[in-house]
Formats: C-alpha cells, structure tokens, sequence
C-alpha cells in the first residue's frame, strides 16, 4: 500500500519524520561504531602479530648463532604455547617450504600454490611485513620477512638480502566474542538514549507545536461558525505566540468589516425596498401616463390631417406628434426595464435576428453615409434563444454606433462560434468612442452619453443578455471607435 503522506496530520508527519531519522541515524552510529572498534581489534591483533613475529624472529636468530638450529622447532612451539591467541608459527624458505613449524608433521612440506605465489610477490616487492584477514575462518595471517644481515653472513651467502619468511596465523574468536559482547553492552544503552530523545523531541512537539496549533484549530471552527468573540491568550513570546497575536488581530478586524457590512446591508435593504416601491409607483404612473399620451397623439393626428398645409398650426400639431413620441419612447423604456419580460426560447439561427437588426437600422441613418458590414456564421447551426429580445439588443448597439458617428463610417457585425463553449458577436464602429471615465457607467440606468438618451437602452441590453446568462463587455478608444461583445452560452434548454 503506498503511503499518502499529504493527508496526514502534521502530528502524524512529524513522528514518522522523526522515526525515520531516529533509524537512520542508529544504523548509522552502529556502522561505525561496529566497523570503527573491529577495525581497531584488527589493529591490536595484528600489532599483536607482529610483536609474536619480531619474537620468533630473534629467537630463532640467536639459536642460529649459537649454532642451535635444530632447537627452532621446539622454540616457536614454546612461544605459540606460551602466548595466547597463536594458532601456528612457521618458518618459511624463499620457495614456500616448511622449515619449521608449530603444526605437527608440516616440517618439510610445500605451502599451497596461493600461498606460495604470496610469499614470492612479498619477496620481489621487499615489503617486511604483510597481513591477511580471513574473516570466514576468523584468523590473521602475518607474513615477516627475514632479512639476510651481517650476523646471518656465516651461514648464509652475503648476497643474498633474505633469507626466509616467518608466517604468524593469529586467531581472533575470543578477541572478535569479546568485541561482540562489548559491542552489545555499548549498543543497548545508545538505543535507549536514542529512544529518550525521539521521546523528549515528540513531547516538545506536542506542547510547543501540536498543542497550540490545535487549540488555534479549534478556534478558527468556532470563528467559521460565526463566533467572532473568540480570542486566544499568547503565552509565549515565540512563532506561536505572534501567529496567536495575529489570529486576534484578524478576528477583530473581521467582527469589525462584519458590522460594517451589515451597517450597509442594512442601508441597502432600506434602499431597495425604497427604490422598489418608488419603481413600482412609477412604473404604474407610466403605464397611465401612457395611455392618454396615445389618446392625446391620436386627436392630434386627427386634426394635423385635417389642417391644410398653408395653415400655420399644421407645423406645430407635427413637432407636438414628435415630442409626443419622444415622451412614448421614453416611457416604453422605462416599463421595459421596471418590468422585464421573461425571455421565451426557442431553437434559430443566430444570423437571421441579426439581419433583421441590421435591416431595421437602415431606416434610421438620418442621411449619414454608414456602411453595413455583416459577417455572419459560417456554419449552419441552431441555438436556444430568444430571437426577438436578442433582435432589440443588436438594434439598440446599432442605433448606438449610428448616433456616435457624426456623418461617415463603418459598422462591423460579426459572429463566431467557440464549440462547446459559446457564442460571440461583436459590434463594432468607427465613431466617436466613449471616455475612459465613463466606460465603467454605460450599464447604469439613467446614465447617458447622448443629449437625447434615455439611460435605459444598454441597461436594458445587459438584463436581457444577463437573463440568457451570458455576458456583455465593451472595448472603446475616444476618438477611435467602440466595440461590444456579447457572450451567449450554447447549452441553453429550450421551451
């Protein structure tokens, strides 16, 4: 099972952490310990080695010169005797025989082709001293040259630079026990320390660490379920201690931003149901002022008809018609923005309400040369929409572009299809652009940039595009042109 360790509480990170670093850190200390003392038993023994070799070297030198060579035998089986950890002594000549030896029935005999091959690369390189360790058989093998002195030079020929090899097998079982034995008494009370430690590091942890950050825990739950008088008492001028300090400070400051939005929710709940009963007020005050404004332009059109066109009333009975519209134009917007109409979807191709938004702004140029550049959807594709609302939307831009452009220009429709994601038109113009300043007012009811706007045309615009939830957004340089774009989602259910 593979351990996710980024779900564990730090509780729980910290004491594997250290578990694991308490382990390392005794099999590291036991590697050393055990390869730093064997390497000194090893040290000691072959020292030990050595000493026996130098020994029997002396020894058997002065029997040679008192002319008792036939007393070495006994000599170096008295001194493996009589010295403790010797497994053998020999005496060795330059071809790898046996001159004498502490092992019974080996005088005379070869050394295996191993060792004989040692003894002859010892010889050519003149190393006086050379050592083996066998660890399998746990002994130490010491390998001394004799050289061949002025003493030696009755016996043996001057030209010669030497005259043998002693060899010293040393057994180490009762050294290495002994080490093994100590090894363990040194072994089990580092454990226990090391034990005491990681004891004492978790328990540190667990106060100075854990137990404040889960009592911080417990706290921010209370503060996460509303509880903003919950404070903590630093008891420590540490990390802790200025995360503790700092958690008081940020509840205080959030009961603080609490009241004050709620001071303004306040204010605004008893604004909007302010505003929300005026709008109703309004909106029904609209609705019959409407109604004699169109019985007023009907008289009126009655009576310009029958006035001739020398009578000078006829002018005036037509400016009243034109201002009678204006103030019908205006109210219409407002009942259109006080109460919105739910859009009614329905599966059509986006270009068509386009073309006719287009078509319908045509009329409306009032003799400026404006060019109409559509560029509709290449592929043939059927969205939910309502046709008729999105159609007002378009023409609303399209009048929007016309009134910016004093007398000449460009107007650019164009659609496109992100699959899966949405669809996008944009409307662009060549006209006077809109202030840097006012960009971020253009959605707000009531707020114009044209003498004769009302306000509510691309506030309107943004509630029919909010209720088809996609968004409208503008791009504008003064001087240079505006562009809108519209964002209409294409998973809308349709009816």
């Amino acid at each position: 099972m593979i351990l996710n360790i980024r779900h564990w509480t730090l509780r729980t990170k910290v004491i594997f952490h250290v578990l694991i670093l308490a382990a390392v850190s005794a099999g590291i200390l036991t590697v050393l310990s055990i390869t730093t003392q064997r390497r000194v038993i090893y040290a000691l023994i072959q020292r030990e080695a050595e000493l026996v070799g130098s020994l029997t070297k002396s020894s058997v030198f002065f029997l040679k010169k008192c002319g008792r060579v036939e007393d070495t035998q006994a000599e170096i089986h008295e001194l493996a005797v009589t010295t403790k950890g010797i497994e053998s002594i020999r005496v060795l000549t330059l071809e790898g025989k046996i001159f004498a030896s502490t092992l019974v029935g080996e005088r005379g005999t070869e050394l295996p082709a191993e060792d004989r091959k040692t003894i002859q690369t010892q010889v050519a390189e003149r190393t006086a001293r050379q050592t083996l360790i066998s660890e399998s058989q746990r002994t130490i093998r010491s390998f001394m040259l004799v050289e061949n002195e002025p003493e030696c030079y009755s016996c043996h020929d001057a030209k010669r630079r030497v005259n043998g090899v002693l060899e010293v097998v040393f057994d180490y079982r009762e050294a290495s026990d002994l080490f093994w034995k100590s090894q363990w008494k040194g072994i089990v009370p580092a454990v226990l320390s090391l034990g005491l430690l990681i004891f004492i590091i978790l328990r540190l942890f667990e106060r100075l660490i854990n137990r404040p950050i889960s009592l911080l825990k417990d706290k921010m739950k209370r503060v996460q379920d509303g509880d903003l008088t919950v404070r903590l008492v630093p008891l420590k001028n540490d990390e802790i201690g200025s995360l503790t300090a700092s958690f008081n400070l940020m509840v205080e400051k959030l009961k603080a931003a609490n009241l004050e939005i709620e001071t303004l929710y306040n204010q605004r709940i008893d604004r909007a149901e302010h505003l929300a009963a005026f709008g109703e007020l309004a909106a029904g005050l609209a609705h019959e002022v409407k109604n004699p404004l169109s019985g007023i332009k009907g008289a009126l059109e009655i009576i310009s008809q029958n006035t001739t066109v020398a009578d000078p009333q006829k002018e005036i009975f037509q400016e009243m018609l034109v201002q009678i519209d204006k103030t019908i134009n205006v109210i219409q917007d407002f009942l259109s923005y006080a109460r919105p109409k739910a859009p009614r979807f329905s599966r059509i191709v986006p270009s068509l309400f386009v073309e006719n938004a287009v078509r319908l702004a045509k009329t409306q140029l009032k003799g400026k040369d404006i060019r109409f550049h559509f560029h509709p959807l290449e592929q043939d594709i059927r969205i939910c929409l309502d046709a008729d609302r999105l159609q007002e939307v378009i023409l609303n831009l399209l009048l929007n572009s016309i009134s910016a452009i004093d007398k000449k220009g460009n107007i650019f429709i164009f659609l496109r299809v992100v699959p899966n994601r949405a669809l996008f038109i944009f409307v662009a113009d060549e006209g006077c652009g809109i202030k840097g300043s006012q960009l971020s007012q253009i959605f707000t009811p009531f707020f114009s940039t044209r003498k004769d706007g009302t306000g509510l045309g691309l506030s309107i615009c943004k509630k029919i595009i909010d209720a088809h939830k996609g968004t409208i957004s503008v791009q504008s340089r003064e001087g240079k042109g505006t562009t809108f774009i519209l964002r209409l989602p294409l998973d809308l259910p349709c009816e």
